[in-house]
């Protein structure tokens, strides 16, 4: 009998590994958020790994409904620049509550640099958040480039839960934080994000952005490809901001989640959260030669 129950089990193991293999999808809950957009165009260049991309726009550097417009916009953007959108999705949020905080100087009037257009359509099909939660299959992997107010209920209604670590932008350690006492993204909702690193994580913090070998200030990127367009209209407003280094935060995250092989984890306290998190650091031999993000 204990043999039976032994087969069945790996069976239904065998099954479970089957359907993640399967699945290859990737969830992304971004507040576009001009960094946000670098990080998913940066994603759509390197999708590899992921054949159906699930894009929820929530509330954070904007209202949840720019969000959402916002995305539109980039998807659009991404489209004529040719990036490939074959099983991407977009989910929509804007029937919940989620606070803001809008950062002009930082991300635009729009929100995401005031580069595009409106789209009066979405390029790729819309659910709801309540049509996606009941339909999610097993083996999804979450990126969290935002509060963590929409994770954390997605946590508690999807019908499957995550596989793997969730990734996420926010916190910070030894490097002070932006936004009152707390990192932005935490401070938006503390309790979410706090609530969310009792998961299995690893964590891009403001530690992990503030290196030299991310500073984009004094730089420019030479080609018109929309991540090109992104990244420079970022370092731009950095400048007319006067600020003495710029961190384009969600796309490191982005960056981690492809290239995971650039970065050791280190279990760090965080005081303000009174309890560990996982924290990504970047290993040396990156830190000597900088990267390209392309």
């Amino acid at each position: 009998m204990e043999d039976i129950i032994s087969r069945e089990r790996s069976d239904a193991l065998a099954k479970i590994e089957s359907l993640q293999n399967k699945e290859k999808r990737l969830v992304i809950f971004s507040d576009y958020g001009l960094d946000d957009a670098c990080a998913t165009a940066y994603l759509l260049n390197n999708r590899a790994d992921y054949e159906n991309i699930d894009v929820m726009p929530i509330a954070g550097n904007v209202h949840a409904v720019t969000a959402m417009n916002n995305a539109k916009k980039l998807l659009a953007a991404a489209k004529d620049d040719g990036l490939n959108l074959s099983g991407v999705r977009l989910i929509d949020s804007v029937s919940y509550y989620q606070d803001c905080c809008t950062l002009p100087a930082i991300h635009g009037n729009d929100g995401m640099g005031d580069i595009f257009d409106d789209a009066q359509t979405s390029p790729v099909p819309t659910l709801s958040y309540g049509e996606w939660t009941k339909s999610v299959a097993a083996g999804y992997r979450i990126l969290s480039l935002g509060p963590c107010t929409m994770v954390k209920r997605t946590l508690a209604d999807a019908v499957n839960l995550p596989s793997g670590k969730i990734m996420l932008m926010g916190g910070c350690n030894r490097v002070p934080p932006n936004f009152g006492k707390y990192e932005f993204n935490d401070g938006i909702d503390h309790n979410a994000f706090v609530w969310t690193l009792r998961r299995p994580h690893v964590a891009a913090t403001l530690d992990t952005c503030h290196v030299p070998a991310f500073n984009t200030l004094g730089k420019r990127r030479e080609g018109s490809r929309l991540l090109d367009v992104l990244m420079n209209r970022c370092t731009e407003l950095a400048e007319i901001r006067g600020d003495e280094a710029n961190y384009i935060y969600d796309q490191i995250a982005a960056l981690a989640l492809i290239h995971p092989e650039f970065f050791d984890v280190e279990e760090v306290f965080a005081p303000d959260l009174l309890r560990f998190m996982n924290e990504l650091r970047l290993k040396d031999e990156y830190a000597e030669k900088g990267y390209n993000l392309d």
